[in-house]
């Protein structure tokens, strides 16, 4: 087991990794205003997090600045490319499919990515799984694509330096966001070592928990979580503990991987689709003035970034795993949340264990989780003092089409199963897991995957958050 960094106190390590280079975009900008740990635990005791997939910060919302004139956002420019491995370059520009094959992030690949700084591979990498159209993974979205995550962005808090937690896949970065580590593993592999997670740590302080899951739970592959546990609940619950007020003070949510998920070559406005329902229903929930809400990417999926991740702080630094990987769009929401702010402070995903450690005075896992930033300069420390939580805009309904909700080109059966990988979820690695370890068991949801996923449909269109057109 990687060692446990003890005696380290939280307020005093309150601004972490990174936090000293924090550089503003604006000329004349000072330090952000910064709240602290006491007043936000007099108003919030809710902590909802939505981990979707495999997008990076520049696809999602460098638009803002090479669109939109964004001077405060750390965006794309005209004229950023990469080389191809023929030697002529591909620039940034509007993504003309919006179903994409998969592009390779893993270990060995999101470092030829990476390549030293240059963030100058994403096109060659790609190259070597799609060579007809190496244009891809240079595409970005728009606001009229990405109508839910623009007006969060517009009205909450953006965060344009948050870095994945590790330079690989899905299965690292899940597992450092639930245990600041993940056993020394590069790739999609279960961990050979016993490491404790957030989890045990919230069940020793008597602090309650729970993951919404909605075909496969991901978390049952943590250590310590069992197919027993109450704690795992299906994503259906979520809208009806939302509308009691009753959400465990740290909930999970998972989509339906292979669907909403925003994993290649899934369609984006299903994602869209599915991040407006659950703002929805938190937001009408009796909680929400008690709620932060936080949505962040696993990884950025081998998709270009042009910013290079930094080294962060972790017990096995010497092994490579201080690395953090690239930006990928994240976002901080709710009545104390700064509106409409920009965040460049360094996080990655255990920033949002180190927020739950401060919130609820609990140890940090590991020297990762010691040293993140715990996300506190997003939140109004004037309105936390008077007690003046803010009003959160309501998002506009979203306009989605058959094609854009099922494909053709879109869903998982196109996507995976014509290259022969008949998998509902698009992850190999998990439902082979699943398949040796808890199939035919009540958390094996795949076979209602599209049962699920409709459901999900019927009740955005009752929130008002879903047009069919």
């Amino acid at each position: 087991m990687a060692k446990k960094s003890a005696g380290i106190d939280r307020r005093t390590a309150i601004k972490g990794m990174g936090a000293a280079a924090i550089t503003p975009l604006l000329p004349g900008c000072g330090p952000p205003q910064v709240a602290d740990f006491d007043a936000l635990a007099e108003r919030v005791d809710t902590i909802v997090v939505l981990m979707m997939e495999n997008r990076s910060f520049d696809q999602y919302f460098g638009a803002l600045t090479l669109e939109e004139g964004r001077v405060d956002v750390d965006g794309l420019l005209p004229g950023m490319s990469n080389p191809t491995s023929a030697g002529g370059e591909i620039e940034v520009a509007p993504a003309t499919v919006l179903c994409v094959d998969d592009p390779p992030h893993g270990w060995n690949s999101s470092r030829d990515q990476f390549n030293n700084g240059a963030n100058d591979g994403f096109v060659r990498a790609y190259e070597e799984r799609n060579p007809d159209v190496p244009a891809e993974v240079m595409g970005y979205f728009d606001r009229d694509t990405l109508t839910a995550l623009y007006g969060l962005a517009d009205d909450n808090a953006l965060c344009d330096m948050w870095f994945c937690s590790q330079l690989s896949s899905t299965w690292p970065n899940r597992f450092y966001s639930h245990a600041a580590q993940n056993g020394g593993v590069h790739g999609n592999d279960l961990p050979e070592v016993e490491f404790p997670t957030i989890y045990d740590r919230l069940a020793e302080a008597g602090v309650s928990w729970g993951n919404y899951y909605s075909s496969l739970p991901f978390l049952l592959l943590a250590p310590g979580i069992g197919i027993a546990d109450d704690e795992l609940r299906i994503i259906e619950r979520f809208y009806d503990d939302a509308a009691a007020g009753t959400l465990p003070s740290v909930t999970i949510i998972e989509p339906v991987y292979g669907r909403n998920d925003d994993h290649p070559p899934a369609h984006p406005v299903a994602g869209q689709v599915l991040i407006a329902s659950v703002y929805e229903a938190l937001r009408t929930s009796p909680q929400w003035d008690r709620t932060v809400f936080i949505i962040t990417y696993d990884e950025n999926g081998g998709f270009y970034d042009h910013v290079p991740p930094p080294l962060a702080a972790d017990d096995r630094a010497d092994e490579g795993f201080d690395q953090l990987g690239f930006r990928v769009p994240s976002l901080v929401i709710g009545p104390w949340v700064k509106a409409g702010t920009v965040s460049h402070v360094v996080y990655d995903h255990t920033s949002i264990l180190a927020l739950i450690e401060g919130l609820f005075g609990l140890e940090p896992l590991t020297a990762r989780d010691a040293a993140a930033d715990p996300l506190l300069d997003v939140f109004d420390a004037e309105a936390l003092e008077s007690n003046s939580p803010r009003e959160c805009a309501v998002l506009d309904p979203i306009d989605a089409s058959e094609e854009e909700l099922y494909g053709p080109g879109c869903g998982i059966d196109v996507g995976f199963r014509s290259a022969g990988n008949p998998f509902p979820t698009g992850q190999p690695e998990l439902e082979k897991w699943a398949d040796e370890h808890i199939m035919g068991t009540h958390l094996d949801r795949r076979a209602q995957t599209d049962e699920i996923y409709e459901w999900l449909l019927a009740r955005a269109e009752a929130q008002g958050m879903l047009r069919r057109v």
